[in-house]
Parts: C-alpha cells; sequence; structure tokens
C-alpha cells in the first residue's frame, strides 16, 4: 500500500490525490514513513530533498512553517541570503498559519528562496528552500489557499544534522565545533564535544573517523581532518576536569542511586550523563584504575593515560564516586547491588578474555604466546607500572584489526628482532585504521596478506615459528567480501620466539549468574533492547559487553543511550521512546543524505598533513607519535569545512513522547 497523498521529492511532483494508480519516490521505504512513534502517524516531512504528505488532513503551511522556524533558529548570520532569507520565508509562512496568506507577496519570497539556495555559503541556506519552492512550482494553492491552523494541534520534531553527524554514533554537531576552532575559540568547541561525554581529548587521538568516511568534501578533495580538530580543542583547552570545578558536588539525598559496573568508556559516559542529571552513581571497577580498554589496551603512544586520567577524573568533580578492585560475580553480584539500594544498574563490563588461535592440539600455555589482549596489559603495566616486559627475537602477530596493530606496533618498540603481522585477507580487506597500518609499516612492521595460520611450531614448551599457507581469494556475486581458498603447496614456516594471537576477544559470563536474571545472546553478549535493557529491570547494558567488541566512539554513544533509558525508567517507571533515534532510523533507512552525482563548487583545498615522530625517533619508547596540530594549522584545516547541514521535521497527528516544549534546539 502506498501511503502517500501527494509530495515533491528530488525535484518531482508526486500526486495520488485523485488517482486509482498512485505513484511514490523510487527507492523510498514508505513503510517507514507511515508513523513515527507506535500509534503515531505521520502526516508530513520535511527535508532537504522536499516534503511528502502522508495524511490528508496535514496543512502544509504549517509543516513548512515548523521547519523554517528551525532554520531560523540555526542560521549562523555569516552570509545575508540565509540569514535575512529565513526570516523573511518563515515570517511569511507564519502568516500563513493565521490565516493572513493573501498578505504574502509570494513572488517575493520565491525570489528570497531562489537566492538562498544558489548563494548562501552552507548548508542550511542552500538545502532547506527546496521544499517551499518545490510546493510553490507544483502545488502552490496549499500555501496561497491554506487553512489557518493552531500552534499546537499537531506535535513536531525537528532535527538539524549532516552526514558527519549522522555517521557519528554519538551524534556530535562536528560542523558546530570546527565553527568555535575557525573563530579562534577552542574552549568553545569542547564545550560541544562535554555535551556528548567527557573523554575529549581521549577520542580526538583514536576515534575510528566514521564522520571522516561522510564527509562531503571527500568529492572535491579530501575529508576534513575531523578527528585531529577534536583533539586540538581538547589540547588548547586544557584538561577537561577543570571545566568542571564549578560543579556542584553535593547531590540530594532523595535522588535515586545507579551503579555502574565497569568503568571503561560506556560506564563513564553513562556516570557522566546521569550526574549532570542530578543522580548520585557510584562506578564499581575491577582493575584498580578507570579508562577500561582505553586504559589498559590502547597503548601509550597513541593515548597518553596521564590524559585519559584527568579525563575520567572529572566523574568526580561531578560527585561521582569510583569503587576499585570490585569485581562482578567475585566481590558482588547484580541482586547485591539492588539489596544495597541502587534503583537501576548498567553493565559496563567489556570484553576482558582474549582469545587464542583455535588451532588443532593448540598448547596456550608456551612460552612466547600471547592472546592480544593479555599482551597489551602487560605492555600498559610495563609502561605505567614500571613492570619490566622485554621481548627477545622475532615476533608474529595475527590478526588485522585495530588491537592487531596496536600489538605489533608495541612489540616493535619492545623486541631486538623483527615483527610480523599475518593477516588472511588482502590490505584492501583490513579492518584496521588505514593510518594504523601505514604507521607500522614506517616501524618496519613486515605484513603477510592473504596467508593463514596453520601450526604453532613449538620446542621445549617455547613458541619457536608458525606454520600459514597462503590464500586466494575468489570473488562471491552479491558479497563484497570474497571466498578464501587455500593455495596447495605454499606451507612455509615464519620462525618466531613470540606469537601473538589477536583475533578478537569475548566477554567473561562468568561475572553473571542464574540468580541475576540476565540472558545472553546467540554471540555470547548480555541480551538487551534497542534501548539497552536486558532481561532483568532496572538493569541495562552496553559497550562491549552488549556488543562484542567495538570502539571508543561507540562505547561513549551507548553510554549516552542508556543514561537516557536509565532516566525514562526512574522518571516513569519504563522505558519507552527517543526521538531522536528514531529520526536518525527514518534517515538512514530512507537513505536521506546520500548523493547520486554530488557536484561541490569550491576550489580545491588540501588536506594538513599532521606531523609525526619520525620512525627513528619511535624506536624503543612509547612517546605519543601523532603531534598536535598548531592553532594556525587548526583554523586553515577548520576553514575546509563545509557545514553540510541539513535539517529534518516531521509532524505527527499525536504528542511525540518527551517531546514536551515542540522545540529542539540541539542537533542531537
Amino acid at each position: 500500500m502506498n501511503p502517500l497523498i501527494f509530495g515533491v521529492w528530488d525535484g518531482r511532483f508526486y500526486d495520488n490525490r485523485s488517482t486509482f494508480s498512485p505513484v511514490a519516490p523510487e527507492g523510498l521505504p514508505l513503510d517507514q514513513f507511515s508513523q513515527f512513534n507506535p500509534g503515531n502517524p505521520i502526516m508530513s516531512f520535511v527535508c532537504d530533498r522536499g516534503f511528502i504528505v502522508m495524511d490528508r488532513r496535514a496543512n502544509l503551511a504549517f509543516s513548512l512553517w515548523r521547519y523554517y522556524q528551525r532554520a531560523e533558529r540555526e542560521t549562523c548570520g555569516k552570509c545575508t541570503p540565509c540569514r535575512i532569507g529565513v526570516m523573511v520565508i518563515a515570517e511569511a509562512l507564519g502568516k500563513v498559519v493565521r490565516g493572513k496568506a493573501s498578505e504574502v507577496d509570494w513572488e517575493y519570497v520565491k525570489t528570497v528562496a531562489e537566492q538562498m539556495k544558489q548563494t548562501s555559503l552552507c548548508g542550511i541556506g542552500q538545502t532547506t528552500p527546496e521544499a517551499l519552492l518545490g510546493a510553490l512550482q507544483y502545488c502552490p494553492d496549499e500555501l496561497l489557499q491554506a487553512q489557518p491552523v493552531a500552534e499546537n494541534v499537531y506535535d513536531y520534531y525537528t532535527v538539524l544534522s549532516a552526514p558527519c553527524i549522522e555517521a557519528c554514533p554519538a551524534h556530535v554537531d562536528v560542523p558546530r565545533y570546527i565553527d568555535y576552532i575557525k573563530a579562534g575559540e577552542p574552549e568553545m568547541s569542547a564545550a560541544v564535544l562535554l555535551r556528548h561525554y567527557p573523554l575529549v581529548g581521549s577520542c580526538g587521538r583514536v576515534c575510528v573517523r566514521y564522520c571522516e568516511k561522510a564527509c562531503r568534501r571527500q568529492y572535491l578533495d579530501s575529508a576534513v581532518d575531523i578527528k585531529n580538530l577534536k583533539r586540538y580543542a581538547a589540547d588548547a583547552t586544557g584538561p577537561m576536569e577543570e571545566l568542571f570545578n564549578f560543579a556542584q558536588r553535593d547531590t540530594n539525598p532523595m535522588s535515586p542511586k545507579v551503579a555502574v559496573v565497569g568503568a571503561g568508556p560506556a560506564g563513564i559516559n553513562c556516570a557522566y550523563h546521569l550526574l549532570l542529571q542530578g543522580y548520585k552513581v557510584d562506578i564499581f571497577e575491577a582493575n584498580s584504575h578507570a579508562g577500561g580498554m582505553a586504559q589498559v589496551g590502547i597503548p601509550q603512544y597513541r593515548l597518553p593515560k596521564g590524559l585519559l586520567e584527568s579525563e575520567t577524573n572529572v566523574i568526580e568533580q561531578l560527585g561521582g564516586r569510583y569503587f576499585y578492585h570490585q569485581r562482578l560475580g567475585y566481590d558482588f553480584s547484580v541482586t547485591d547491588l539492588f539489596n544495597r539500594g541502587y534503583n537501576a544498574i548498567f553493565l559496563g563490563v567489556g570484553c576482558s578474555k582474549g582469545m587464542y588461535l583455535g588451532l588443532d592440539n593448540e598448547d596456550t600455555t608456551l612460552t612466547g604466546y600471547f592472546n592480544g589482549i593479555d599482551f597489551l596489559q602487560k605492555v600498559e603495566r610495563a609502561v605505567t607500572g614500571n613492570r619490566p616486559f622485554k621481548l627477545t627475537g622475532d615476533v608474529v602477530v595475527v590478526g588485522g584489526g585495530n588491537v592487531a596493530m596496536d600489538c605489533a606496533r608495541s612489540a616493535a618498540r619492545l623486541t631486538d628482532g623483527t615483527v610480523h603481522v599475518v593477516y588472511r585477507r588482502t590490505e584492501e580487506g583490513m579492518p584496521a585504521d588505514h593510518e594504523e597500518v601505514v604507521a607500522a609499516k614506517e616501524e618496519g612492521i613486515v605484513f603477510h596478506f592473504l596467508s593463514v595460520q596453520k601450526e604453532i611450531i613449538s620446542a621445549d614448551g617455547k613458541v619457536t615459528g608458525l606454520k600459514i599457507a597462503k590464500m586466494r581469494e575468489e570473488k562471491v556475486p552479491g558479497s563484497r567480501r570474497g571466498k578464501l581458498i587455500e593455495i596447495e603447496g605454499t606451507e612455509t614456516v615464519l620462525e618466531c620466539t613470540n606469537l601473538i594471537a589477536a583475533i578478537g576477544q569475548r566477554l567473561d559470563q562468568e561475572v553473571l549468574c542464574d540468580d541475576d536474571g540476565i540472558m545472553f545472546d546467540k554471540r555470547g553478549n548480555i541480551s538487551v533492547s534497542e534501548a539497552l535493557a536486558t532481561t532483568r529491570p532496572g538493569v541495562f547494558a552496553g559497550g562491549d559487553a552488549a556488543t562484542g567488541p567495538t570502539t571508543l566512539i561507540d562505547g561513549l554513544a551507548q553510554g549516552q543511550i542508556a543514561a537516557q533509558s536509565i532516566n525514562e525508567y526512574l522518571t516513569r517507571g519504563s522505558v519507552g521512546f527517543v526521538a531522536r533515534r528514531r529520526m536518525g532510523e527514518l534517515i538512514k533507512k530512507g537513505e536521506l543524505m546520500k548523493e547520486t552525482d554530488p557536484k561541490i563548487d569550491l576550489c580545491p583545498a588540501p588536506r594538513h598533513k599532521l606531523k609525526t615522530l619520525s620512525s627513528e625517533e619511535r624506536r624503543g619508547n612509547f612517546e605519543e607519535v601523532d603531534l598536535s596540530m598548531t592553532e594556525g594549522e587548526a583554523i586553515a584545516e577548520a576553514n575546509r569545512c563545509m557545514r553540510c547541514y541539513r535539517i529534518y521535521g516531521v509532524v505527527t497527528q499525536l504528542p511525540i513522547p518527551g517531546n514536551i516544549t515542540h522545540i529542539q534546539n540541539q542537533a542531537v
């Protein structure tokens, strides 16, 4: 069934008001646009692609007016066409809604909208006229003869976004924090980021750049260096904990108590957002310090531990408490926490168990044989705890992800031999960040692609080598990854004294018992709903524990989602609907930001090449390799951002849960 009544989409008019053969935009999943939250029909939807009307009672003028009210709030004011245009159009549509359409000079409005589209400097001015111009061209009577409508008769929700924002799991307003860098105000840039998480400098060093993969600048020259601009904002601002010196430590004694288990990125960010909302939060951590795998699993040359510590200290600045050497399943249980008076619990215990290769007759007790997690923990203790840890001879690392790169690059700093990486697919198929692979090669690490491990060679209880075989990859129709086939007669032995299996990690399920009432999914992770609720009421889980090994930014995003869900649970008794999550789903499933033939009419400006320590300077030490941008470099790189903002607006028949004010001033 086609629920579209009429609309203009990508410049084409669709009118089903008097036809038995309805038409709709090709590829647009209209079934997704039938209702916003369960039982609440979408009446109309407006964005940079145009508009669609799904209910005959919808008032298009009202929808466009609300859409342009958001544009009016978000214009930066730097260019006249947008600054003046949004006010002119919002005022005109406001008159229509009040029944004064005859007072509007529509030719003037159309001219203003066309000038905005053609001459504005950023996405707000360039894209918001699309829906209005489509309406004026194809169905002007919907505006010229519109009936007046009360402002509160329908509910509505608007989101300011961009390709980089939607690609970021935390929906960070990337153009906004870059704008502040352009203006020479890194503290304000950091403040934008602090709305999402406290680990600003840490994320600025190890983020996996989902945003950059979506950056539209790559269609012109290359993506903006968003990650290192974030790092610059943090470094120029100084310790994040100092920004919270104003924080009120005393919380309301009647505030609900929340227990967070695990002080990794997900747990830290969950606690952070709950503390900002006034809850009392205690964090239980098995280790002697906060940070989780970011602390013990990311080497010092990528993430200085002093920086991470200063950022995790923000929790105490806000009144939270850490309880170290407290391990779930050994020192306490989930039920124990409820018995202690906690009203809700978040499990961010991570995937702390490294995996071995799993070969036939494998002996994991061999001297020189490590899994990746244990190896990185030994490295962390050696660097930060002054515990001697040196390697001799050649090292072989099996794996192709970032953990494998961390192991290989760490081993290169600890051994007097050569480090080899064995990966079963091609270099292009490696999940590790490209920059990490490049850096590893600079440090003399040797890669063996399309190679598979066959047997561990040992003598006298010690590793002496790894037998490998060559592979070939056959394309599989309809699949991005080909089928791997071993090439007979290609077996060779890589001689080594140390072997590191960096092929994955998993949750230690022994931390939970049957009495906890928490189920696992088929992958062995904690089973959670979309709102990160577990099978036990009041218990939520996120990060590695719920998804399997993931990235720091994914963990931070899940911590924020969990905090939202816990707040709903403690205030309403149930976990309900999150409008921003739903809008993100519509944008993704509708591929609303997809561009088939992007054209960017700007002069190319090369991406800044970040300065690093030379390969010689990196030998034998764990000093940070990447160097921060200078102020001039950061401003120049920030000026490459094109502010590709888009506004998305939905009008619904019934109230949207949690949308009390009808105003969304944030991009998230």
